[in-house]
């Protein structure tokens, strides 16, 4: 009998030794976690673009009227004086309009001298008189027309400047109001223009702050701000130019410089942000992240946003109370249970 209960005993503890042998095996394979809560802050989004820079003060010059580029008196680089004749057109079709409406002209107006004589005599009517007059009237504009076209087929310096580009050359045919010619005039403002998409347009405004780039001058940025934003689209482009002005700030900078800029919205929008880390399985804006509930996580998918630095938007699925594992995250599934671990 004594032998039976001693073998009873060893029976008993032997369990007992293997139950909390059990219990501690789970426990080492338990997941330790750390957590956190998603943040409420405000932010702005950052706009990139590129560009060219380009003085405030360069003129684009051009012929009004087109034609053959009879000549060229100016080189790159030169530097020329308020006045001075730059370019001009072969004139010979240019002058032979403008003789053309001189003719044109003068018989209006002997027209209209005799039929005003007549008119005194009563040989004419009223109507033939206004008639006469309204011929002279349109004589006397297509003239006036056909020379002003005359004198703007010859490209004047407007002030004082240096010629940074010859866009056309003699001996080429050019169009009304194409660029012949770049003038710069020596300011220390540059403008960037660049373009960008409707969704971005629509976030900015005049005054928005921006920095620029330049791969002329590395690791040196130059702050900016928006002047002017374009209300029509671009056709060649398909996008909305945004003008950034900006100042040299002591250093040469040159027309045609590639420029970088990053435009910071004045306008501010609030969302939840959650380190990165806690995020798993993303897949464009899908995504999940694993919320404690008792001692168990659940596996919760998650829709994101904007991404500023180590933090990413959680724009659904969370809400401010939320504990989200952070460190361990990538190890667990869905319902494991966790042990809370120290941050």
């Amino acid at each position: 009998m004594k032998k039976t209960i001693y073998l009873l005993a060893l029976l008993t503890l032997g369990c007992g030794q293997e139950e909390k042998a059990e219990q501690v095996t789970q426990q080492e394979e338990t997941t330790a976690v750390t957590l956190t809560k998603p943040v409420l802050k405000s932010f702005s989004d950052e706009i990139t673009g590129s560009g060219v820079l380009s003085s405030k003060a360069e003129l684009k010059l051009a012929f009004k009227t087109g034609g053959l580029i009879k000549r060229m008196y100016v080189n790159e680089g030169q530097y020329v004086k308020a006045g001075q004749l730059l370019a001009e057109l072969d004139m010979s079709e240019i002058e032979a309009g403008v003789n053309q409406a001189k003719l044109g002209f003068e018989k209006a107006e002997r027209d209209l001298e005799k039929v005003k004589g007549l008119y005194e005599d009563e040989l004419v009517t009223k109507s033939n008189l206004q008639d006469a007059t309204t011929a002279y009237d349109v004589a006397k504009e297509q003239l006036s027309a056909a020379t002003y076209n005359q004198k703007l087929s010859r490209i004047y310096a407007p002030q004082a400047g240096k010629v940074l580009m010859k866009i056309a050359e003699q001996g080429e045919l050019i169009t009304p109001f194409a660029p012949a010619l770049i003038l710069g005039t020596g300011t220390s403002s540059f403008n960037v223009n660049i373009g960008l998409a409707d969704k971005d347009i629509v976030k900015l405004k005049t005054g928005d702050k921006a920095m620029v780039s330049l791969d002329a001058y590395s690791g040196a940025d130059f702050p900016a701000k928006i002047s002017q934003i374009a209300q029509t689209v671009n056709p060649s482009t398909g996008t909305y130019e945004v003008e950034l002005s900006l100042d040299s700030q002591g250093k040469k900078l040159i027309s045609g410089f590639v420029a970088k800029a990053t435009i910071y919205p004045s306008s501010e929008k609030s969302g939840l942000f959650l380190p990165l880390a806690a995020v798993v399985g993303a897949d464009g804006s899908s995504a999940s992240v694993f919320l404690l509930q008792g001692k168990q996580v659940e596996k919760r998918p998650v829709k994101l946003g904007e991404l500023q630095g180590e933090q990413v938007q959680i724009t659904a699925g969370l809400s401010e109370n939320d504990q989200v594992v952070l460190r361990g995250a990538n190890f667990l599934s869905d319902g494991e249970t966790v042990n809370i671990a120290k941050p």
